[in-house]
């Protein structure tokens, strides 16, 4: 008895994956040049700074890349949640409150936020890879055609 293919992932859930995953690297290395520019390597500043910039673009595509992915989810007929959507757009909200306490030099709500951008960062990770789950697996097909 022939079956249906499982549905595949779409371009943009793999772009959300990405992003998310780029996003809990970036804030990570981010400490960590911090944390070297405190030792004394000024240069790093500058890195810091440009990598905090990056953030912010890739924050960005990631917040186009969850509203894509909702709305092919509610197209297909499947399980669609506005989660990785509101985290992401929290995420990007947050990289630019940074930005701009980063270049006043307020340093502590700036070190602060920068330890919540990880966690968000992790958990944003996290929901992408739970919830892209569904596109993957039989159960989406058995979901897709029971609908």
């Amino acid at each position: 008895m022939p079956t249906d293919p499982i549905p595949k992932a779409p371009w943009m859930a793999w772009v959300l994956r990405a992003t998310s995953a780029l996003l809990l690297l970036a804030t990570l290395a981010q400490g960590l040049l911090a944390g070297l520019f405190v030792t004394g390597d000024a240069d790093l500043l500058t890195v810091h700074s440009a990598v905090g910039s990056a953030l912010l673009v890739v924050a960005l595509v990631q917040v186009v890349a969850a509203v894509l992915e909702h709305r092919w989810r509610k197209w297909a007929g499947g399980p669609a949640t506005w989660r990785p959507t509101i985290l992401s757009g929290a995420f990007l909200a947050m990289a630019a409150v940074q930005i701009g306490l980063g270049m006043a030099r307020v340093v502590a709500p700036h070190m602060f936020l920068g330890v919540t951008m990880a966690a968000v960062a992790m958990l944003v990770l996290l929901v992408v890879l739970a919830e892209s789950v569904w596109v993957d697996t039989p159960a989406a097909a058995a979901y897709t055609k029971e609908s």
